[in-house]
């Protein structure tokens, strides 16, 4: 059955449907009032019959009787009879029950819409002496043929304007496909004719508006398909020239990478492009992995992790995802069309695939990836975000952690004229969980053998919806960037002291560089941390060593206000920062950390014995404790 005998066929249900319960309406509307007009019709008749038989010269039976007959000679009333006071009938008047020759409706419809036997009695009285009962009922003849006329009369005007509206459905359905076979026809002949590489020549245009999108539609679709169809020209072309496919993993190769990389960078008209992000992740022990394990082994490990990230990225992007190994140990992927938050999610999910393939090498423990993700715009340099991508790679290294190093292309800005949508995304979902109050506190036992009883909190972001929430490290950097790492530290606080106020132990929090630098964060912290004093003494703020080298007096003024308060201070990742030993006194921490590297150097370098040793020293002069078995 075609689309438009399906339309009708919808159309005249739809209008029958509606013509029933019109004609159910309608009748039953009538019969309700037919009902009471015989109802009152025979109270209106029993009164003054009752009220004429009252009367002294009315009294007489035989003028009693006379009145009755009168009455019921009017043809109106099937039963009349008149009953003194005990119930005994003195004048009775009915007729019989044979065929009425005036009823005109058929006996189906009687018995299918049946009227009422409408009843009425009144007494008649001398005075206060009761002489009798009146009791009529009327005939419900003259109203049931009324009902029927009407019935007729409703259902052949219910019946002509359905067949009118199904005459005119049926017209307007012949033109419409009529006028839809030309214009596509015609559409589609032309496209047909076009030589290849050619646009569309003209076509009369459509009178309605409706065939006008239509007839857009056609010509869009024509130049996708041509787009489509030199692009695809060109990468046969590409692949012909070169196998794009690592002969490992069997995933794409560095040069398929940097090629898709750069067509999406390289818009091929003004206003065209994609935009979108791209992640790299390395396997920074692959060297000890292949010391430890046979080749093949490591092969085949390489193969299963690239098969599983390659199911995650199908399972978010689509059967079009791919994954590229760039070399040994760097992997890649590009995420187009995909503001921040969603990149995130998906960079989380495959670093949660990576974490859970790490492999053991002895006692050095788990093998280590570093993952990173920057974004790009259409019309920037391919040499920029790659870049931004080696500088990503190593930020990550030099922290450590194991969470996504996100960069954006802030750098770029002037080039390219604003960061556009993924700047948006971020601003966007930062503001409704700072006004939502979508943010929590994850909280987990401190690792450091210095810091027994302490517990990390960590800030994270949940969105609703998300199937997972968002770390600190993950969603804080474009906070600094967007100038709300401030508003989300006092989160990071508010919920920090709330734990603290149902949670014994001291609680350890970290906070940006970023935040400090504002004097309203400082403000506000301080009012914070005022209204619970005994929350604030078993309170630590985590700082990076980098802030007390690079912004020495605001760092200092920070810790002078926490000591006001009570909440003592730690610094992290010393070892990187060793010019801080300079500035220790003047902020006195509760504790440094010393990241691994430099405990691993001191094996093979003095240098690093005698830096080691300068901080031990210089952290027993102040009261510090060393953590020596922290990371970052």
């Amino acid at each position: 059955m075609s689309l438009l005998r399906q339309l009708l066929l919808s159309v005249t249900l739809a209008i029958l449907v509606i013509l029933a319960g019109a004609i159910i309406v309608s009748v039953g509307s009538a019969r309700q009032y037919l009902d009471a007009q015989l109802q009152g019709q025979s109270d209106a008749t029993a009164t003054s019959l009752a009220l004429t038989l009252s009367q002294p010269s009315n009294q007489d039976p035989t003028v009693r009787e006379l009145l009755i007959s009168v009455l019921f000679d009017s043809g109106q009333f099937r039963v009349i009879e008149f009953l003194d006071p005990t119930g005994r009938i003195l004048t009775r008047r009915q007729k019989e029950d044979g065929r009425d020759s005036r009823i005109a409706a058929p006996d189906w419809f009687s018995h299918l819409l049946p009227l009422e036997r409408h009843e009425a009695q009144r007494q008649v009285t001398n005075g206060w002496t009761q002489l009798g009962v009146v009791r009529l009922q009327a005939d419900d003849a003259y109203a049931r043929n009324a009902l029927w006329a009407n019935t007729v009369r409703i259902v052949l005007l219910t019946l002509g304007a359905g067949v009118l509206w199904g005459l005119f459905v049926l017209v307007l359905m012949r033109w419409l496909r009529q006028a839809l076979q030309d214009d596509v026809t015609a559409r589609v002949q032309a496209m047909a004719d076009a030589a290849a590489g050619d646009d569309l020549p003209p076509v009369r245009h459509p009178a309605m508006v409706e065939l006008r999108e239509v007839a857009r539609i056609i010509t869009r679709t024509h130049e996708q398909v041509r787009a489509t169809a030199a692009e695809r020209q060109s990468r046969i072309e590409s692949l012909e020239l070169e196998l794009n496919q690592d002969e490992v993993t069997g995933l794409a190769n560095r040069k398929y990478f940097i090629n898709e990389l750069r067509r999406m960078l390289e818009p091929s008209a003004p206003d065209q492009g994609v935009d979108g992000h791209v992640m790299l992740f390395r396997q920074c022990d692959l060297q000890a992995v292949n010391q430890t394990m046979s080749r093949q082994v490591v092969d085949r490990w390489l193969r299963n992790m690239g098969r599983l990230v390659l199911e995650v990225l199908r399972e978010r992007l689509g059967p079009q995802a791919w994954l590229a190994r760039l070399n040994g140990s760097d992997f890649a992927f590009v995420l187009p069309m995909m503001p921040g938050p969603m990149a995130v999610r998906v960079a989380q999910a495959v670093g949660e695939i990576l974490q859970a393939q790490r492999i053991q090498l002895g006692q050095a423990g788990l093998c280590r990836w570093r993952m990173v993700l920057t974004d790009f715009e259409p019309g920037e340099p391919l040499g920029d975000v790659l870049s931004r991508l080696d500088e990503a790679l190593m930020r990550a290294e030099s922290a450590g952690h194991t969470d996504v190093e996100y960069l954006p292309g802030e750098d770029l800005r002037s080039l390219t004229g604003g960061r556009g949508g993924g700047e948006q995304a971020w601003r966007t979902l930062l503001r409704n969980a700072l006004d939502e109050d979508w943010f929590a506190l994850a909280t987990r036992r401190d690792p450091s053998a210095a810091s027994e009883g302490r517990t990390l909190g960590l800030l994270t972001l949940h969105e609703p919806g998300a199937s997972e929430p968002l770390s600190g490290y993950l969603f804080m950097p474009p906070a600094v960037r967007l100038g709300l790492s401030a508003a989300c530290d006092l989160q990071a606080v508010g919920l920090g002291l709330g734990w603290l106020r149902t949670h014994p132990g001291d609680l350890v929090l970290r906070v940006s560089l970023a935040s400090i630098l504002h004097e309203e964060f400082r403000g506000e912290l301080a009012g914070l941390l005022a209204e619970m004093p005994d929350q604030s003494a078993r309170l630590l703020i985590d700082l990076d060593a980098y802030g007390l080298v690079a912004q020495r007096a605001q760092v200092v003024a920070f810790a002078a206000m926490l000591r006001e308060h009570g909440v003592r201070l730690g610094l992290r990742r010393f070892a990187e920062q060793p010019e801080a030993l300079l500035y220790l006194h003047e902020i006195r921490p509760e504790y440094l950390r010393v990241s691994g590297t430099l405990l691993a150097a001191q094996a093979d370098s003095p240098g690093a014995r005698r830096l080691l040793a300068a901080v031990l020293d210089t952290a027993r002069e102040i009261g510090a404790v060393a953590d020596l078995s922290a990371g970052s």
